[in-house]
């Protein structure tokens, strides 16, 4: 074979090679830039809530639709004005008044409490995150309840809105949340809930988000749909104040 053959056969190789690397490291950057854009639940969570007190006042209640929810949930809207205090790490008090008397349901850490004028109960709900009350289901997405209770998938970016899959920790429970969270302001603008068949149970809606401090919002309306698209209920979130020291003595389960 003449000489120029050999060299025309290494210029091709070498050709070869150099547009096989380009393909490689360009196929690399993309995967890297790829990964790098996917958001991350700490990245929109925060953490700058450390305490908080408010009102949950019954706006609209329709206990028909509620009902189909669960019968146990739509009693929870008999009850038209609830005081909520919360505080970091993972606590939550709620008390309301009724025909004259008071009830109190305290969420400390994995310790469930609730005290009524003819019975009081304390009980470990470590590995049962769905029974809690905290930031999750006042539509602020905290890295508390995340840390603590459940593992962040990101899904998608819809409108703006980054979604997340929520699975609970340390259970096999399937039931989970999804939730499209506003990373500007940290509000969870809609919440689904489903069941462990992965069935749709309700949809929750948090709207009209107030700035109470800077960079720290809350929502002033939320509103509860059962399965079927139906709204069942409405609450709005009155006289909230934050970061201004929340006694310890409330979370008490003695």
């Amino acid at each position: 074979m003449r000489e120029e053959s050999y060299g025309e056969i290494k210029r091709m190789h070498r050709n070869l090679w150099t547009g096989i690397r380009a393909a490689l490291l360009a196929t690399l950057a993309l995967g890297t830039t790829a990964l790098a854009a996917t958001p991350t639940a700490d990245s929109v969570a925060t953490d700058q809530l450390k305490d908080m007190t408010g009102t949950l006042r019954v706006v609209k209640a329709d206990f028909a639709e509620l009902g189909k929810i669960s019968r146990e949930f739509r009693v929870t809207y008999r009850f038209k004005r609830m005081d909520v205090a919360y505080k970091f790490p993972n606590r939550t008090r709620l008390e309301t008044k009724a025909a004259g008397m008071t009830g109190i349901l305290i969420f400390n850490e994995n310790t469930r409490y609730y005290k009524l004028p003819i019975r009081t109960d304390r009980k470990d709900i470590t590995g049962q995150p769905g029974q809690k009350q905290g930031l999750l289901q006042l539509g602020v997405f905290s890295k508390d309840f995340l840390d603590a209770d459940y593992e962040a998938v990101y899904q998608k970016t819809d409108n703006g809105r980054l979604v997340f899959k929520l699975n609970q920790r340390g259970t096999d429970n399937k039931s989970h949340e999804v939730v499209w969270v506003n990373p500007k302001n940290h509000i969870i603008e809609k919440r689904q809930s489903f069941n462990g068949d992965n069935k749709l149970r309700m949809e929750t809606r948090y709207l009209s988000p107030q700035q109470v401090r800077p960079g720290i919002f809350v929502p002033t309306r939320i509103e509860i749909y059962n399965q079927n698209g139906k709204l069942g209920a409405v609450q709005a979130f009155e006289g909230v104040k934050v970061n201004l020291g929340v006694s310890d003595a409330l979370f008490e389960t003695k």
